[in-house]
């Protein structure tokens, strides 16, 4: 599923009592829209390229007869094989997948601190988009690929931190209005990446990569469009002196040392999540009948239904919650999570059972609304946690660790990819439901003396 719900930099020192009026739209601040519209355009191009990458990079890019087109190639190898290993060229694909998804959710701890500290959330978010549609725009050559990956990277991170500053920062503290913001911006993320498969991996894989890339560049910058359109109805940013103000309160370091605890759980659902963008494309590719109507499916298809089914399932999951709350069952937040880890390692147990030389269609789908279950307990909640319950002071960055937890998971992930080469495919799928398993036991064990430090 699209990664995404998982930002930072929400500043609550200084957040404005957002009251309905004449200034609403639906119930939400006109803010909400302009910000849903520019994560919808923005996740049309971002996930349109997290589908063509690896495909890309595997199957044209970094291939003999290509490799050599790239600026700074031979660097980047022996920089990865340095760190990693020696590797062969689709190895290095996979591992360069791992890395750029990695990367995307580390930056936003720096992107939360530029905007806390330094730019303010406005400013960081219209600098993260800018940045996004520079480096898509040089991924249509490959002479820029890399610089192109390193600009999407840090705009990437920058932007999806702020935006979801803004959107904290049109509610107050106690707002209960905001929960539902989030699940708008979370569904029109969704939406984004369900149709930029459709569209951006259709041209890539069927016209012409670098059409795939031009589209998504696109996307980006009617994402940018949406955002400054929008600027106006946006809360003002605090100023740098009262930015720079905040401290830690006495107790705050054990709150902190607990979330990073939570977060290294959460790191292992990431671990098998981020896998879904990188080797499973491959071996959906190479392994999953794909014949419909006739036709063979495009494999970036793929992604568009791991983007359809939190939507599909978000109303049973919210309906099972809501049925649970009013007879006094509902899960609490870290028991949540436990579930929700739990839930992916069951679909990657799942996609095992099913690994053949021709997987029926029909199995996989199983496999992503499991997985997709398993991303609405995980996500939303730990979001939703860490901005409840993180210092004051440092809830940007702690935001931003959110992130961090899934650069952890897909840089393991894109380790592990090498794994797909020598084992077969059952035991792969396997390893993958081990790990977010391990987490789900961990959360089971220590679920009270977590919640007793952080107050649940």
């Amino acid at each position: 599923m699209a990664s995404i719900g998982e930002h930072c930099a929400i500043d609550t020192l200084t957040r404005p009592p957002a009251a309905a009026g004449a200034d609403d739209t639906f119930g939400h601040p006109r803010g909400l829209t302009y910000l849903a519209i520019a994560e919808g355009w923005a996740a049309f191009g971002i996930y349109g390229i997290q589908a063509l990458l690896v495909l890309y990079m595997a199957g044209w890019l970094f291939t003999p007869g290509h490799f050599g087109n790239v600026t700074g190639f031979a660097a980047w190898r022996s920089g990865v094989e340095a760190v990693f290993g020696p590797m062969p060229l689709q190895a290095l694909a996979t591992q360069t997948m791992g890395l750029y998804l990695g990367l995307q959710f580390l930056v936003p701890i720096a992107g939360g601190w530029l905007g806390d500290r330094w730019l303010g959330s406005r400013r960081a978010m219209l600098l993260g988009l800018a940045l996004s549609a520079g480096g898509a725009g040089l991924l249509v050559f490959e002479a820029s690929f890399l610089p192109g990956l390193l600009l999407l990277t840090l705009g990437a991170g920058t932007f999806r931190c702020n935006l979801h500053a803004q959107t904290g920062h049109l509610y107050a503290r106690d707002d209960v209005r905001s929960t539902a913001a989030f699940a708008i911006i979370a569904t029109a993320l969704n939406i984004g990446a369900f149709v930029t498969p459709l569209v951006v991996g259709s041209l890539g894989e069927r016209v012409g990569w670098h059409w795939g890339f031009l589209a998504a560049f696109g996307g980006l910058a009617l994402g940018l469009v949406a955002a400054l359109a929008g600027n106006r109805a946006m809360p003002p940013d605090r100023d740098a002196e009262t930015r720079a103000s905040a401290r830690l309160e006495p107790g705050d370091g054990r709150s902190i040392i607990t979330l990073i605890a939570v977060l290294l759980i959460v790191a292992t659902f990431w671990l098998a999540q981020a896998q879904v963008w990188n080797v499973y494309v491959l071996w959906g590719r190479d392994h999953l009948d794909r014949h419909m109507f006739g036709q063979e499916m495009p494999v970036t298809w793929l992604q568009s239904i791991d983007s359809l089914a939190p939507i599909l399932a978000l109303p049973l999951v919210l309906g099972l919650w809501r049925w649970q709350a009013r007879s006094g069952r509902e899960p609490g937040e870290l028991g949540k999570i436990g579930i929700g880890c739990a839930l992916i390692a069951v679909s990657f147990a799942w996609l095992a059972a099913g690994a053949t030389d021709a997987t029926p269609f029909a199995w996989v789908i199983v496999f992503h609304i499991v997985l997709n279950t398993g991303w609405l307990y995980v996500v939303p909640t730990t979001n939703a946690l860490v901005a409840r319950t993180a210092p004051v002071a440092v809830t940007g960055v702690m935001l931003g660790m959110v992130q961090g937890a899934i650069f952890v998971g897909s840089t393991a992930a894109g380790w592990l990819g090498r794994f797909y080469l020598t084992m077969p495919a059952p035991q792969f799928w396997l390893l993958h439901a081990a790990v977010p398993a391990a987490g789900a036991v961990a959360m089971l064990v220590f679920r009270k003396p977590l919640g007793r430090v952080l107050k649940l």
